[in-house]
C-alpha cells in the first residue's frame, strides 16, 4: 500500500466509529488469522496513533487496511502470528511498539484473555482508558520452542541480571541474535517442556525473574498468546514496562 493510500485511509475512516469524546472508556484488541490486526471500540484518532505504531515497527509494512463489521482492520505483508524465524521476534517489537503506543494514549490493558474455541487462536486484549501516563519504557520476554528465552528490546541490565539468575550451569549457550534484536538463551533440561519436579523448578526459576525484574524497577504488565508458536503448542510472551520518571 502506498504512503498516499495510507494517509487517504487515515482521513476517511468512518464516522460510526467512537470519537475521542466517546463515553466508551473499554476497546479490545484481537490478533486475527496469522496476519490481521483488528481495534475494537477504538477512536480514530487512537487508530492512527497505532497505524503509526505498526509502520514504524514491522519491517514489511502493511498489504491493506479496512472498516471490518465494526472494527478497523490491518492486514500485515508477511505472518506475524506464525511465529517463525525472524518474524518471531519483529512481531514482538511490532507488539511492544502497539502496547506503548497506546499505553501512552492512557489505553492501559485490563486483561488478555481467550474467549474463542477456535484452534490456533490467540489473546483477545481488553483495554481500559485512563490518564495518559508519564513516559515508559517496554521489553518482551518469550519463550521459543523447548529451550530458549529471549529477551526483546531489553535494557543490559537486564540482559546481566538474567545471566545470574539462570546461573551458567543452566545456560547451553547464549548470544545476540538478528542483528541484536533479541538475546537468546538456550537452557538446559528443556524447562518449557519439563514434567514431574522438574516442571515445578521450571515454574519457580519463572517467579525468580519476575522477582530480579521488580528490582530493577520493571513490572509484568501483559502475557499475551501472540502466535501458535512451535510445532502447533502455544506459550504466552510477556511484555514488561518501567517508568522513565
Amino acid at each position: 500500500m502506498s504512503k498516499h493510500e495510507f494517509i487517504e485511509n487515515s482521513t476517511a475512516i468512518s464516522n460510526d466509529l467512537p470519537s475521542t469524546n466517546s463515553a466508551r472508556h473499554h476497546a479490545c484488541l484481537t490478533l486475527d488469522q496469522s496476519d490481521r490486526l483488528r481495534l475494537i471500540r477504538f477512536p480514530a484518532t487512537t487508530i492512527h496513533i497505532v497505524r503509526k505504531a505498526i509502520l514504524a515497527s514491522w519491517p514489511r509494512g502493511l498489504q491493506n487496511e479496512k472498516e471490518y463489521a465494526g472494527a478497523y482492520e490491518f492486514k500485515f505483508c508477511g505472518y506475524p502470528w506464525l511465529g517463525q524465524g525472524i518474524e518471531a521476534v519483529q512481531s514482538r517489537v511490532m507488539m511492544m511498539s502497539v502496547l506503548s503506543a497506546l499505553y501512552h494514549q492512557g489505553w492501559y490493558i485490563v486483561a488478555s484473555t481467550d474467549v474463542s474455541k477456535k484452534q490456533h487462536d490467540k489473546d483477545l486484549l481488553i483495554f481500559q482508558l485512563g490518564v495518559p501516563p508519564p513516559t515508559t519504557s517496554f521489553f518482551a520476554v518469550s519463550f521459543n520452542e523447548r529451550d530458549k528465552l529471549r529477551l526483546i528490546g531489553a535494557p543490559y541490565e537486564v540482559i546481566s541480571a538474567v545471566q545470574e539468575i539462570i546461573g551458567t550451569n543452566d545456560i547451553r549457550h547464549e548470544k545476540w541474535i538478528y542483528s541484536e534484536t533479541a538475546y537468546q538463551f538456550k537452557l538446559h533440561n528443556r524447562p518449557w517442556t519439563a514434567i514431574d519436579y522438574k516442571m515445578v523448578t521450571s515454574r519457580m526459576e519463572l517467579l525468580e525473574l519476575l522477582d530480579c525484574f521488580e528490582s530493577l524497577g520493571w513490572e509484568l504488565y501483559a502475557s499475551i498468546n501472540l502466535s501458535t508458536g512451535h510445532e502447533g503448542s502455544h506459550t504466552d510472551t510477556w511484555f514488561c514496562r518501567r517508568s522513565n520518571r
